[in-house]
Order: C-alpha cells, then sequence, then structure tokens
C-alpha cells in the first residue's frame, strides 16, 4: 500500500502499488482521505474518515454508495491512528478488510443483483411477520429494527456468499443505498 499527503495543486502521482491512499487532512482525533486502486481492470475510488476507533469507507466510483465501517469494540486494546494523527499500521490494515468488503459487495451487485433483492425482501418479510411496520429501502440502521435486520443480513451473506463484512450496519446501509440509486440493476432479465 502507497501512502502519502496530497498537495491539492499537484495532480496524482501514479504508483505501481496494489492501492494508493492518500491523505487529505489529520488532525490526532481525524483522518480524512481517499483510496484508488484497480480492481479486474475497473478503476475504483473512495473516501474514507478514520478516528481513533472507527474508519468508514465508502465508494465514488464506479458505484457511488457502497459503504465499508469498522468500529473497535471497548474491549479491544487497538488504536486506528497514531498519536501524531497518522493512521496507525491497524488503521492501514483495516482499510484493506473494508476495500475487500466493498469489492465483495460489487460482485455480488454485479454478478447476482437479484440475490441480494431476494435476499433484502426476504429479511423485510421476516420483520413484518413480527408485525414491524417497515418501509422498503427506508430502514435506519441505527435503529432498533435496523440493527436486527443488519445482523440478519449480515449472517446470512456469510452463509449464502461465503464472507463476513466488518460491519452489519454498513452492509444493510450498502444494501440500501444500491437499491435507491442503482434500480435498474434489480429488475428481472
Amino acid at each position: 500500500m502507497f501512502a502519502t499527503n496530497q498537495n491539492n495543486k499537484k495532480d496524482l502521482v501514479q504508483s505501481k502499488k496494489d492501492l494508493e491512499l492518500f491523505i487529505e487532512s489529520s488532525s490526532q482525533t481525524e483522518v480524512k482521505g481517499k483510496i484508488q486502486l484497480t480492481y479486474l481492470n475497473q478503476n475504483f475510488e473512495g473516501r474514507f474518515i478514520a478516528s481513533s476507533n472507527l474508519i468508514k469507507l465508502k465508494t465514488i466510483h464506479p458505484f457511488q454508495g457502497m459503504v465499508a465501517a469498522v468500529a473497535i469494540e471497548a474491549d479491544q486494546s487497538i488504536q486506528f491512528l497514531q498519536t501524531n494523527g497518522g493512521l496507525s499500521a491497524a488503521g492501514q490494515q483495516y482499510i484493506h478488510y473494508l476495500v475487500f468488503d466493498i469489492f465483495h459487495l460489487y460482485n455480488l451487485f454485479r454478478l447476482k443483483p437479484q440475490s441480494l433483492l431476494a435476499l433484502y425482501q426476504e429479511a423485510l418479510a421476516i420483520l413484518r411477520e413480527k408485525g414491524a411496520n417497515i418501509e422498503f429501502g427506508k430502514i435506519d440502521p441505527r435503529s432498533d429494527i435496523g440493527i436486527e435486520l443488519a445482523s440478519w443480513l449480515h449472517v446470512q451473506v456469510k452463509q449464502r456468499f461465503k464472507h463476513s463484512y466488518c460491519s452489519p450496519k454498513g452492509l444493510l446501509y450498502s444494501f440500501q443505498n444500491l437499491l435507491k440509486l442503482y434500480p435498474e440493476y434489480f429488475l428481472p432479465e
């Protein structure tokens, strides 16, 4: 991984590394930046924000709206930031994990959009059977129902598609964003 501070007046420097990480601003409490990489001959670009206990990665290109996130539990002793405001080794490693989450979701979205839609619809049907009043695509991942739905989706995606996402809430957020932003991908063929 290649990391650098970006000077907005200069062009981005191309690198032969697998992932380029650009720090756009940093302080002792927060680091913001972007990543660029190529995967399956497709250029990806995303933005990230990191604090000492949370990293969020959101895609910009090719599909805007995919999100991956990871938070440190209270009982863990790792930090995502260094004391000088840079990303720690653990922070850099978790950015790689989040990129894997994005790639996996990208592949599912690209290759199996109907499977994603069916899984989401199945989850909503289960919640409705329990008496939940929910609206398709508009469930707050932070609400009690959202947390329940996100956890169920997380388990199902792991079982059916063999990948465990870092954040169930990020997975739910991404599902709903993709449904909203790209409905044409979910139409039957």
